[in-house]
């Protein structure tokens, strides 16, 4: 019996929530390796939606002191902030649209990690 894709995406984001919210806070040292680290990003566009997953090894997506968040564009305009690596893009209207992710710490200060995609809804 095989299960759903949705399942297995579902078992996927929990594990990535659970790892971001059990890591130890990080030291100095871990945000300097994070700084300019690679992000590596997976899509889906499911209807209206798009499910996304974010890997960054050594950034602390969490709110509050020493924690970080993603910033999230949607054709140049900033839509939302987001503390955990897997979220969903909900109710895109019909058309291509392009979705930049930018990762910041909480007290501002700039990752360097970026990634930018074009989705097609349909």
């Amino acid at each position: 019996m095989s299960l759903p894709k949705w399942f297995a995406w579902l078992a996927g984001v929990m594990l990535l929530a659970a790892y971001a919210f059990f890591e130890p806070a990080p030291s100095s040292s871990a945000n300097a390796e994070a700084v300019g680290g690679t992000l590596q990003v997976k899509h889906e566009v499911k209807g209206s939606d798009v499910f996304i997953e974010c890997v960054a090894v050594h950034f602390p997506f969490r709110k509050g002191s020493g924690g970080g968040h993603i910033n999230v564009y949607v054709n140049g305009q900033k839509m939302t902030e987001v503390y955990t690596a897997a979220f969903i893009v909900r109710g895109l209207p019909s058309g291509k649209h392009t979705i930049r992710l930018e990762l910041v710490y909480n007290d501002g200060k700039a990752t360097g990690m970026t990634h930018e995609f074009d989705v097609a809804i349909r």
